[in-house]
Protein backbone atom coordinates (compact mmCIF):
# COMPACT_ATOMS: atom_id res chain seq x y z
CA UNK A 1 0.00 0.00 0.00
CA UNK A 2 1.26 3.65 -0.97
CA UNK A 3 1.54 5.86 2.45
CA UNK A 4 3.61 8.41 0.78
CA UNK A 5 2.47 12.15 0.77
CA UNK A 6 4.24 12.19 -2.65
CA UNK A 7 1.15 9.87 -3.82
CA UNK A 8 -1.48 11.84 -2.35
CA UNK A 9 -0.25 14.91 -3.68
CA UNK A 10 -0.50 13.67 -7.45
CA UNK A 11 -3.60 11.74 -7.29
CA UNK A 12 -5.06 14.79 -5.60
CA UNK A 13 -4.43 17.42 -8.13
CA UNK A 14 -4.88 15.21 -10.83
CA UNK A 15 -8.56 15.71 -10.49
CA UNK A 16 -7.63 19.08 -11.51
CA UNK A 17 -6.96 17.73 -15.00
CA UNK A 18 -10.13 15.97 -15.72
CA UNK A 19 -11.55 18.00 -18.34
CA UNK A 20 -8.40 17.37 -20.59
CA UNK A 21 -9.18 13.32 -19.79
CA UNK A 22 -12.75 13.96 -22.04
CA UNK A 23 -12.08 16.70 -24.33
CA UNK A 24 -7.92 16.05 -25.80
CA UNK A 25 -7.63 15.21 -28.71
CA UNK A 26 -5.30 12.13 -30.26
CA UNK A 27 -1.72 11.74 -29.66
CA UNK A 28 0.84 13.83 -31.43
CA UNK A 29 4.78 13.13 -31.66
CA UNK A 30 5.16 16.71 -30.05
CA UNK A 31 1.55 16.66 -28.39
CA UNK A 32 1.59 17.78 -24.70
CA UNK A 33 1.15 15.11 -22.28
CA UNK A 34 0.13 17.30 -19.47
CA UNK A 35 -3.10 17.40 -21.16
CA UNK A 36 -3.50 13.53 -20.79
CA UNK A 37 -3.33 12.15 -17.17
CA UNK A 38 -3.23 8.94 -18.71
CA UNK A 39 0.19 9.40 -21.16
CA UNK A 40 1.41 11.84 -18.59
CA UNK A 41 1.69 8.80 -15.75
CA UNK A 42 2.69 6.15 -18.63
CA UNK A 43 5.90 8.67 -19.69
CA UNK A 44 7.27 9.83 -16.22
CA UNK A 45 6.25 7.77 -13.63
CA UNK A 46 5.90 3.79 -15.63
CA UNK A 47 5.92 2.00 -12.71
CA UNK A 48 3.42 3.46 -10.99
CA UNK A 49 0.65 1.78 -9.71
CA UNK A 50 -1.46 2.54 -7.01
CA UNK A 51 -2.42 -0.64 -4.74
CA UNK A 52 -5.23 -0.48 -2.79
CA UNK A 53 -5.53 -1.90 0.80
CA UNK A 54 -9.11 -1.79 1.63
CA UNK A 55 -10.81 -1.35 5.02
CA UNK A 56 -12.04 -4.45 7.33
CA UNK A 57 -15.29 -4.82 5.55
CA UNK A 58 -17.38 -6.38 8.68
CA UNK A 59 -17.17 -2.39 10.12
CA UNK A 60 -16.69 -0.39 6.90
CA UNK A 61 -18.74 -1.15 3.65
CA UNK A 62 -17.38 1.08 0.64
CA UNK A 63 -19.03 1.87 -2.42
CA UNK A 64 -16.77 2.00 -5.45
CA UNK A 65 -18.71 1.57 -8.40
CA UNK A 66 -21.82 3.79 -7.37
CA UNK A 67 -21.72 7.89 -7.95
CA UNK A 68 -23.42 9.72 -4.36
CA UNK A 69 -24.93 13.14 -5.43
CA UNK A 70 -26.08 14.95 -2.42
CA UNK A 71 -27.87 18.27 -1.31
CA UNK A 72 -27.68 19.96 1.79
CA UNK A 73 -29.74 22.76 3.20
CA UNK A 74 -28.19 24.91 6.42
CA UNK A 75 -28.52 27.52 8.42
CA UNK A 76 -25.13 29.33 8.86
CA UNK A 77 -24.46 31.32 12.31
CA UNK A 78 -21.35 33.95 10.92
CA UNK A 79 -19.80 35.82 14.14
CA UNK A 80 -16.29 37.87 13.86
CA UNK A 81 -15.18 40.08 16.98
CA UNK A 82 -12.30 42.53 16.58
CA UNK A 83 -11.49 43.45 20.18
CA UNK A 84 -9.07 46.59 21.28
CA UNK A 85 -6.41 45.28 24.48
CA UNK A 86 -5.61 48.48 24.95
CA UNK A 87 -6.83 51.41 27.90
CA UNK A 88 -10.45 52.39 27.05
CA UNK A 89 -12.84 54.63 29.11
CA UNK A 90 -15.61 53.07 30.47
CA UNK A 91 -18.46 54.54 28.80
CA UNK A 92 -16.93 53.58 25.64
CA UNK A 93 -16.47 49.87 23.78
CA UNK A 94 -14.71 50.15 20.60
CA UNK A 95 -15.17 46.38 19.78
CA UNK A 96 -16.52 45.52 16.45
CA UNK A 97 -18.89 42.75 16.52
CA UNK A 98 -19.64 41.68 12.88
CA UNK A 99 -22.46 39.56 12.08
CA UNK A 100 -24.12 38.63 8.49
CA UNK A 101 -27.84 38.26 7.49
CA UNK A 102 -27.11 34.48 5.65
CA UNK A 103 -29.93 32.76 6.22
CA UNK A 104 -29.85 29.67 4.65
CA UNK A 105 -27.27 28.32 2.34
CA UNK A 106 -28.07 25.23 0.04
CA UNK A 107 -25.20 23.28 -1.34
CA UNK A 108 -24.78 20.44 -3.67
CA UNK A 109 -22.14 17.51 -3.56
CA UNK A 110 -20.91 14.36 -5.80
CA UNK A 111 -18.53 11.60 -5.18
CA UNK A 112 -17.12 9.18 -6.86
CA UNK A 113 -14.97 6.85 -5.56
CA UNK A 114 -11.60 8.74 -4.40
CA UNK A 115 -12.63 12.10 -5.58
CA UNK A 116 -15.45 14.50 -4.26
CA UNK A 117 -16.41 17.80 -5.47
CA UNK A 118 -19.04 20.27 -4.11
CA UNK A 119 -20.23 24.08 -3.84
CA UNK A 120 -23.00 26.21 -1.96
CA UNK A 121 -24.47 29.36 -1.96
CA UNK A 122 -26.87 31.84 -0.40
CA UNK A 123 -30.16 30.82 -0.52
CA UNK A 124 -33.13 34.04 -0.66
CA UNK A 125 -35.51 31.98 1.53
CA UNK A 126 -37.50 34.99 2.32
CA UNK A 127 -36.88 33.47 6.30
CA UNK A 128 -34.17 36.26 6.91
CA UNK A 129 -34.57 37.54 10.32
CA UNK A 130 -32.38 40.40 10.03
CA UNK A 131 -33.83 42.59 7.75
CA UNK A 132 -31.74 45.67 9.31
CA UNK A 133 -28.71 44.27 8.96
CA UNK A 134 -26.46 44.88 5.78
CA UNK A 135 -27.30 42.43 2.82
CA UNK A 136 -24.96 39.59 2.53
CA UNK A 137 -23.25 36.99 -0.51
CA UNK A 138 -22.28 33.33 0.36
CA UNK A 139 -20.60 31.08 -1.72
CA UNK A 140 -18.00 28.42 -1.24
CA UNK A 141 -16.55 25.51 -3.32
CA UNK A 142 -14.61 22.09 -2.24
CA UNK A 143 -12.52 19.48 -4.00
CA UNK A 144 -11.74 16.56 -1.68
CA UNK A 145 -9.46 13.35 -2.61
CA UNK A 146 -9.76 10.64 0.25
CA UNK A 147 -8.37 7.52 0.35
CA UNK A 148 -9.00 5.20 3.54
CA UNK A 149 -6.77 6.59 5.50
CA UNK A 150 -5.91 10.04 4.09
CA UNK A 151 -8.37 12.56 3.23
CA UNK A 152 -7.13 16.05 1.78
CA UNK A 153 -9.41 19.06 0.92
CA UNK A 154 -9.39 22.05 -0.80
CA UNK A 155 -11.89 24.90 -0.06
CA UNK A 156 -12.64 28.22 -1.11
CA UNK A 157 -14.96 30.32 1.17
CA UNK A 158 -16.52 34.08 0.49
CA UNK A 159 -18.36 36.28 2.39
CA UNK A 160 -19.36 39.54 1.77
CA UNK A 161 -22.06 42.15 3.44
CA UNK A 162 -21.24 42.56 7.65
CA UNK A 163 -22.94 44.32 10.58
CA UNK A 164 -21.74 46.18 13.42
CA UNK A 165 -24.06 45.40 15.78
CA UNK A 166 -22.16 47.28 18.88
CA UNK A 167 -24.16 50.27 19.15
CA UNK A 168 -22.18 52.06 21.19
CA UNK A 169 -18.84 52.11 19.22
CA UNK A 170 -20.58 53.98 15.95
CA UNK A 171 -19.91 57.66 14.99
CA UNK A 172 -23.71 58.18 14.81
CA UNK A 173 -25.13 58.92 18.36
CA UNK A 174 -28.45 57.58 17.21
CA UNK A 175 -28.92 53.86 18.12
CA UNK A 176 -28.44 51.69 15.28
CA UNK A 177 -26.39 49.16 13.69
CA UNK A 178 -23.46 49.78 11.42
CA UNK A 179 -24.21 48.39 8.13
CA UNK A 180 -20.87 47.13 6.28
CA UNK A 181 -21.90 46.18 2.73
CA UNK A 182 -18.22 46.56 1.27
CA UNK A 183 -16.47 44.15 3.38
CA UNK A 184 -15.72 40.93 2.13
CA UNK A 185 -14.21 37.87 3.77
CA UNK A 186 -12.13 35.52 1.51
CA UNK A 187 -10.16 32.51 2.56
CA UNK A 188 -8.60 29.67 0.95
CA UNK A 189 -8.02 26.16 2.91
CA UNK A 190 -5.93 23.10 2.30
CA UNK A 191 -5.82 20.57 4.53
CA UNK A 192 -5.29 17.18 5.14
CA UNK A 193 -6.18 14.24 8.05
CA UNK A 194 -4.76 11.08 8.51
CA UNK A 195 -7.28 8.50 10.26
CA UNK A 196 -5.41 6.48 12.52
CA UNK A 197 -8.14 3.82 12.89
CA UNK A 198 -8.76 4.11 9.22
CA UNK A 199 -9.13 0.12 9.26
CA UNK A 200 -12.23 0.13 11.13
CA UNK A 201 -13.30 3.93 11.62
CA UNK A 202 -14.27 5.82 8.53
CA UNK A 203 -14.23 9.31 9.09
CA UNK A 204 -15.26 10.19 5.30
CA UNK A 205 -18.46 7.79 5.75
CA UNK A 206 -20.96 10.87 6.93
CA UNK A 207 -19.35 13.71 5.22
CA UNK A 208 -18.71 11.96 1.36
CA UNK A 209 -20.84 8.89 1.36
CA UNK A 210 -18.33 7.04 -0.36
CA UNK A 211 -18.64 4.63 2.59
CA UNK A 212 -21.07 3.43 5.19
CA UNK A 213 -20.18 2.84 8.96
CA UNK A 214 -21.18 -1.13 9.81
CA UNK A 215 -20.21 -1.46 13.06
CA UNK A 216 -19.28 0.94 15.84
CA UNK A 217 -16.38 2.17 16.30
CA UNK A 218 -14.20 5.20 17.45
CA UNK A 219 -10.15 6.41 16.20
CA UNK A 220 -7.49 9.00 16.75
CA UNK A 221 -7.33 11.80 13.63
CA UNK A 222 -4.25 14.38 12.99
CA UNK A 223 -5.37 17.00 10.85
CA UNK A 224 -2.56 19.67 9.05
CA UNK A 225 -3.52 22.30 6.97
CA UNK A 226 -2.28 25.89 5.83
CA UNK A 227 -4.98 28.51 5.71
CA UNK A 228 -4.84 31.53 4.28
CA UNK A 229 -7.89 34.50 4.61
CA UNK A 230 -8.20 38.50 3.23
CA UNK A 231 -10.87 40.51 5.29
CA UNK A 232 -11.39 44.15 3.51
CA UNK A 233 -13.41 46.50 2.75
CA UNK A 234 -13.31 49.96 0.42
CA UNK A 235 -13.42 52.37 3.84
CA UNK A 236 -10.91 51.45 6.71
CA UNK A 237 -12.08 48.83 8.78
CA UNK A 238 -12.45 51.03 12.04
CA UNK A 239 -14.06 53.93 12.05
CA UNK A 240 -12.79 57.36 13.25
CA UNK A 241 -13.61 56.71 17.17
CA UNK A 242 -12.50 53.37 16.97
CA UNK A 243 -9.15 54.32 15.46
CA UNK A 244 -7.16 55.39 18.54
CA UNK A 245 -7.72 51.72 20.05
CA UNK A 246 -6.03 50.50 17.22
CA UNK A 247 -2.84 50.09 16.15
CA UNK A 248 -3.63 49.47 12.48
CA UNK A 249 -5.84 52.77 12.54
CA UNK A 250 -6.35 53.45 9.04
CA UNK A 251 -5.90 49.83 7.55
CA UNK A 252 -8.15 48.82 4.97
CA UNK A 253 -7.46 44.94 5.15
CA UNK A 254 -5.70 42.15 7.39
CA UNK A 255 -4.29 39.77 5.66
CA UNK A 256 -3.22 36.26 7.08
CA UNK A 257 -1.80 32.91 6.98
CA UNK A 258 -2.10 30.11 9.15
CA UNK A 259 -0.83 26.79 9.96
CA UNK A 260 -1.91 24.30 11.72
CA UNK A 261 -1.00 20.69 13.40
CA UNK A 262 -4.12 19.30 15.31
CA UNK A 263 -4.89 16.60 17.22
CA UNK A 264 -8.39 14.61 17.73
CA UNK A 265 -11.07 12.34 18.00
CA UNK A 266 -14.01 10.55 15.95
CA UNK A 267 -16.01 7.45 16.28
CA UNK A 268 -19.26 6.70 14.61
CA UNK A 269 -21.61 5.28 16.96
CA UNK A 270 -24.29 2.40 14.78
CA UNK A 271 -27.66 1.32 15.88
CA UNK A 272 -30.47 0.31 14.88
CA UNK A 273 -28.32 -1.04 11.64
CA UNK A 274 -28.60 1.66 9.58
CA UNK A 275 -28.93 4.54 11.92
CA UNK A 276 -25.61 6.51 12.81
CA UNK A 277 -24.57 9.24 15.09
CA UNK A 278 -20.88 10.46 14.34
CA UNK A 279 -18.72 12.92 16.18
CA UNK A 280 -15.42 14.38 15.54
CA UNK A 281 -13.39 16.92 17.05
CA UNK A 282 -9.76 18.86 16.70
CA UNK A 283 -8.28 21.57 19.14
CA UNK A 284 -5.00 23.12 18.07
CA UNK A 285 -3.04 26.62 18.42
CA UNK A 286 -2.77 27.46 15.48
CA UNK A 287 0.54 29.62 14.26
CA UNK A 288 -0.56 32.58 12.45
CA UNK A 289 1.02 34.99 10.05
CA UNK A 290 -0.54 38.62 9.47
CA UNK A 291 -0.37 42.10 8.48
CA UNK A 292 -2.47 45.19 8.03
CA UNK A 293 -3.02 46.83 4.62
CA UNK A 294 -4.16 50.63 3.57
CA UNK A 295 -3.42 49.12 -0.10
CA UNK A 296 -3.67 46.01 -1.75
CA UNK A 297 -0.01 46.34 -3.00
CA UNK A 298 1.24 47.88 0.14
CA UNK A 299 4.59 46.72 1.78
CA UNK A 300 4.31 45.89 5.11
CA UNK A 301 5.67 44.31 8.19
CA UNK A 302 4.66 40.41 9.14
CA UNK A 303 3.65 39.60 12.49
CA UNK A 304 3.12 36.38 14.49
CA UNK A 305 0.37 35.00 17.05
CA UNK A 306 -0.69 31.74 17.97
CA UNK A 307 -4.57 31.29 17.68
CA UNK A 308 -6.41 28.48 19.82
CA UNK A 309 -8.97 26.72 17.05
CA UNK A 310 -11.70 24.71 18.14
CA UNK A 311 -13.56 22.70 15.73
CA UNK A 312 -15.81 19.78 15.43
CA UNK A 313 -18.70 18.11 13.37
CA UNK A 314 -21.70 15.47 14.54
CA UNK A 315 -24.58 14.55 12.59
CA UNK A 316 -27.27 11.60 12.47
CA UNK A 317 -28.76 9.86 10.15
CA UNK A 318 -30.18 7.00 7.98
CA UNK A 319 -28.17 5.24 5.56
CA UNK A 320 -28.88 2.33 3.33
CA UNK A 321 -26.81 0.62 0.24
CA UNK A 322 -28.76 3.61 -1.90
CA UNK A 323 -30.51 6.28 0.30
CA UNK A 324 -28.62 8.34 2.66
CA UNK A 325 -30.24 11.53 4.90
CA UNK A 326 -29.26 12.91 8.19
CA UNK A 327 -28.99 16.12 10.42
CA UNK A 328 -26.08 17.78 10.69
CA UNK A 329 -23.79 20.21 12.94
CA UNK A 330 -20.26 22.33 12.36
CA UNK A 331 -18.71 24.28 14.56
CA UNK A 332 -15.36 26.08 14.55
CA UNK A 333 -14.15 28.61 16.94
CA UNK A 334 -10.66 30.47 16.32
CA UNK A 335 -9.63 32.97 19.09
CA UNK A 336 -6.55 34.76 19.58
CA UNK A 337 -4.50 37.66 20.45
CA UNK A 338 -2.46 39.88 17.83
CA UNK A 339 -0.83 42.71 19.37
CA UNK A 340 -2.98 45.51 20.33
CA UNK A 341 -6.10 43.46 19.70
CA UNK A 342 -7.70 40.13 19.94
CA UNK A 343 -9.75 38.13 17.51
CA UNK A 344 -12.71 35.92 17.49
CA UNK A 345 -14.41 34.35 14.97
CA UNK A 346 -17.26 31.50 15.61
CA UNK A 347 -19.02 29.96 12.78
CA UNK A 348 -21.62 27.41 12.88
CA UNK A 349 -23.96 25.60 10.42
CA UNK A 350 -27.10 23.50 11.41
CA UNK A 351 -29.43 21.84 9.07
CA UNK A 352 -30.51 18.60 6.99
CA UNK A 353 -28.75 16.47 4.08
CA UNK A 354 -30.01 14.36 1.71
CA UNK A 355 -28.18 12.22 -0.95
CA UNK A 356 -28.33 8.96 -3.29
CA UNK A 357 -26.38 6.48 -5.00
CA UNK A 358 -26.67 5.84 -8.44
CA UNK A 359 -24.97 3.32 -10.80
CA UNK A 360 -21.83 5.25 -11.66
CA UNK A 361 -22.42 5.86 -15.38
CA UNK A 362 -19.62 4.46 -18.34
CA UNK A 363 -18.49 7.79 -19.44
CA UNK A 364 -17.56 8.64 -15.77
CA UNK A 365 -16.29 5.62 -15.29
CA UNK A 366 -14.39 5.79 -18.54
CA UNK A 367 -13.15 9.75 -17.51
CA UNK A 368 -11.84 8.86 -14.12
CA UNK A 369 -10.01 5.52 -15.08
CA UNK A 370 -8.36 8.21 -17.97
CA UNK A 371 -7.87 10.75 -15.60
CA UNK A 372 -6.85 8.84 -12.18
CA UNK A 373 -3.45 7.32 -11.60
CA UNK A 374 -3.08 3.43 -12.96
CA UNK A 375 -4.64 1.33 -10.51
CA UNK A 376 -7.06 4.63 -7.95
Amino acid sequence: MIKTSLFIVIAFFSVALLPFGVFAQKEKENENVLLHPDKFYRKFFPGFKVKRNPPDSSFIKSYPNYLSVGMHLLSPAIRMDIDSRKPRPRDFDPTSKFRTNVSDVVGFSASYRFVSVGFAFLLKSGMNTHDDYAPSRYRTATIKYHSAAYALQFRYLKIQGFTDVNQSSRLDPNPGFTQRPDMINKEFQFEGIYNFSWKKYSYVAPLTFSQRQVKSHAGFLLRTGAYYNRLSSDSTLMNLRQQPYYDFNDARNIQSLSIRIAPGLGGNLVFLRRVYLSIAAFASYDLYFYKYLRLPDEKAGRRQSFIFVLDGKASLGYQSRRLYAGLRFEAERRAGALHSMAIRTINSYTGIELGYRFDAPHLLKRVYKKTMPPGM
